[in-house]
């Protein structure tokens, strides 16, 4: 900040602008009020100058910003207009790349609010490539004729896809997607390919990266802390000896939304969840089908239920993605 007391003229020198005399101290106010200007302009739009194309929504461009500290994560949130979310249903088409390394050292309340106005936007963008999926799907479907093929026929080849009455590259659709969510059957797939409330992801990111500030987000973008069985990944502290699971680890916090929601979406542990979410998508019944996510079981349920009501994170769920203003 620019020192006023400093730039107040303390003798009778005098300047000249063309032929008229000038006072020096207006003129280093001026000039000091200019530089701060422009300082603030720098240290305000510092996050933004990184920033970079991500993936297309329903036609939005989705744009990936990475912040260097907690400070420049505040004021980027001020500066795209997420720090207030009360009674907004668009947010900016935005997703941050990580959590800082320091967002730990901020005040329990304001590092709460960090978190979850971060993290909604990267959810409600993951959310939209789910919708976009089953959007998708369900339009296929529509166009397909069921009395000469079914999706098992399709993808073992003992029908065509101009039998079903679909284009090839719908049949490559439903061949990735049937892959992804790991079922060959169209009624199963309506019912894993589906969104869940926003509400419950900022829960059990919140629940389980401690706000952020655990080791496995802040070394590997695991806010959820799912586990891998492959040989990329963290290894846990207290690992029980003979278990061989580590921690994932993502390039993006994107990424591990989008982990998470397959999970949720494809494991059987998670079944409960998807035939609950058949009747309602009340992210407090939702949680239900959670019970195997921790060794806690029920407990961990309450802890959820507790946590969603107590920062009434349900507020969130009717946020959807909107352009980005430039």
């Amino acid at each position: 900040m620019v020192n006023l007391e400093k730039l107040t003229q303390t003798n009778h020198e005098r300047h000249y602008f063309g032929l008229s005399s000038v006072d020096p101290g207006m003129t280093r106010l001026v000039t000091g009020l200019g530089l701060a200007l422009v300082l603030t302009l720098i240290i305000n739009l510092k996050p933004l100058a990184a920033d970079a194309p991500l993936a297309a929504i329903n036609g939005t461009q989705v744009r990936l910003i990475e912040v260097d500290d907690a400070a420049s994560l505040v004021r980027t949130l001020q500066h795209l207009g997420l720090w207030e979310l009360d009674g907004r249903e668009r947010l900016p088409a935005v997703v941050f790349s990580s959590f800082p390394n320091d967002i730990g050292r901020l005040r329990v309340e304001t590092r709460k609010r960090v978190f979850l106005h971060s993290l909604a936007p990267i959810a409600v963008v993951a959310l939209a490539e789910v919708e976009q999926e089953r959007a998708t799907l369900l339009q296929i479907i529509g166009r397909m004729d069921l009395r000469e093929c079914s999706l098992e026929q399709l993808l073992d080849g003992s029908v065509d896809h101009r039998q079903c009455g679909i284009s090839r590259a719908e049949a490559d659709f439903l061949e990735e997607l049937s892959s992804k969510y790991r079922s060959e059957q169209l009624d199963v797939l309506l019912k894993r390919v589906n969104p869940v409330p926003i509400s419950l992801i900022l829960a059990q990111a919140a629940l389980e990266s401690s706000w952020g500030a655990s080791r496995f987000s802040l070394e590997g973008n695991n806010i959820f802390g799912i586990w891998t069985w492959g040989e990329h990944g963290m290894v846990p502290a207290n690992r029980p000896a003979g278990m061989t699971h580590r921690v994932a680890v993502y390039d993006s916090l994107l990424d591990a939304v989008r982990s998470y929601l397959l999970m949720l979406n494809r494991v059987t542990a998670y079944r409960t969840l998807r035939d609950i979410r058949m009747e309602s998508m009340n992210s407090l019944a939702l949680i239900n089908g959670l019970r195997y996510y921790s060794e806690k079981r029920d407990a961990y349920v309450d802890d959820l239920r507790i946590l969603i009501l107590a920062n009434e994170l349900q507020r969130y769920d009717n946020l959807k993605i909107s352009p980005i203003a430039r």
